[in-house]
């Protein structure tokens, strides 16, 4: 089975050809893959079973960050990263190969310095997802608190306000760079 760059990049018009997978999907793929895998030296007769997908995406948006916006080369990099693990999967099972479409990333923003931030990190939405805990009259809500750590906090269901600013009076505490008031 031909694991180049290459067949990387025409597996994708194969597979919407085949009806294996929705043109614009596969389209997308095809796209990010050779957008990706153009950054690299040689891409075509690349061995993509030996990609190191992180250092190709590091080079990639090192080399292309001025062809593209920011959400834009966020963009490719994720599609990137779905297109090589399936690509992978088919490669290991050709005859029941089936692409599985992910859940879509969260839309990045700009906080008030500027900064990127994913919506997943916004506070308007830090309630991800809320999990009740069985007959316990207790829930868990996880919590972002940067990227890639997420806090757990399993409170009361009826949580008191009066509760909830002693909460956030001892969580004030924790910080590693925390001072003490000299009230």
């Amino acid at each position: 089975m031909d694991a180049t760059g290459k067949a990387m990049v025409d597996h994708w018009t194969w597979a919407a050809t085949k009806g294996l997978l929705n043109r614009n999907t596969a389209g997308g793929l095809r796209a990010a893959s050779s957008q990706v895998l153009g950054a690299l030296d040689n891409w075509e007769a690349l061995d993509v079973t030996q990609l190191n997908v992180d250092d190709a995406l590091i080079r990639f948006t090192n080399l292309r960050s001025k062809k593209f916006k920011p959400r834009s080369l966020e963009t490719y990099k994720h599609r990137f990263r779905i297109a090589h693990e399936s690509f992978l999967s088919y490669l290991k099972d050709p005859g029941g190969w089936k692409h599985v479409v992910p859940p879509r990333p969260t839309r990045a923003t700009r906080n008030g310095d500027g900064e990127l931030r994913s919506a997943a990190t916004r506070a308007s939405d830090v309630e991800i997802s809320v999990q009740p805990l069985p007959a316990t009259g207790l829930v868990e809500y996880p919590f972002p608190i940067r990227e890639g750590q997420t806090a757990r906090l399993i409170l009361p269901r009826d949580l008191k306000i009066a509760e909830v600013k002693r909460l956030t009076a001892f969580l004030a505490t924790l910080p590693v760079d925390y001072e003490a008031s000299a009230n």
